[in-house]
């Protein structure tokens, strides 16, 4: 992921799941984010110009969530981002996920909403898995299975292909993510995925996250 999009995440999730919209300074930005200062400072530009941040003494305010989220959807791209992309079957999707080490997998995408909707499902069955591999150790014990496997790889999503994508997940996600992505990964990461089922889901996560209605309030 390019560094502005960690930005523009660490702003989504603070203010949607912690009620934080006020940042008393850049440098604490860019630290959650795991970035440098200017570089946090570059990344927020774009948002003071369209009026989703407002500027007060040395710090700011996020006054509209939903305009950060969409610059993170037009900038977000999964395949630029995939370690890897395969084909692979239910069972063998499942042999993954029970032989790869303990809290090695981060789920992401359709499963990571799944967890953020409190468990309803609303697409009975869904083509398209992605998942985060919280470090090199994994991201290796994957690619070993994989191998094995014989799972198809390829680059790029094809129609009821079955495709699983892997992505390496950048450390701030590493430290703080536990079952899944957040929800403004998960967010982005829908919009970037082709497909009905993955619109579903990110309709479903607006409308329980992003349905209020700021106006460009603090």
């Amino acid at each position: 992921m390019k560094k502005n999009e960690l930005v523009w995440r660490e702003l989504i999730d603070n203010a949607v799941m912690h009620g934080r919209r006020r940042w008393h300074n850049i440098e604490d930005l860019a630290f959650r984010a795991g970035v440098a200062p200017a570089t946090a400072s570059y990344a927020l530009r774009r948002l003071i110009e369209i009026g989703a941040i407002q500027q007060h003494h040395a710090g700011f305010t996020v006054v509209n969530p939903e305009k950060v989220l969409t610059l993170s959807c037009a900038a977000r791209s999964v395949m630029n981002d995939a370690r890897v992309m395969v084909t692979l079957p239910a069972y063998g999707l499942q042999n993954l996920l029970a032989t790869t080490m303990d809290g090695g997998l981060i789920v992401g995408g359709a499963a990571a909403a799944v967890e953020l909707l409190g468990g309803v499902n609303v697409v009975s069955d869904y083509s398209e898995h992605l998942y985060y591999l919280r470090d090199e150790h994994t991201a290796d014990a994957v690619d070993d299975m994989l191998q094995l496997s014989g799972a198809k790889r390829h680059t790029g999503y094809g129609r009821n292909r079955g495709n699983v994508t892997f992505l390496l997940a950048d450390p701030r996600a590493a430290r703080m993510w536990q079952r899944h992505s957040s929800v403004a990964q998960t967010y982005v990461d829908l919009f970037a995925t082709p497909g009905w089922q993955a619109s579903e889901f990110r309709i479903a996560l607006h409308e329980k996250f992003f349905s209020r209605r700021d106006w460009d309030q603090e």
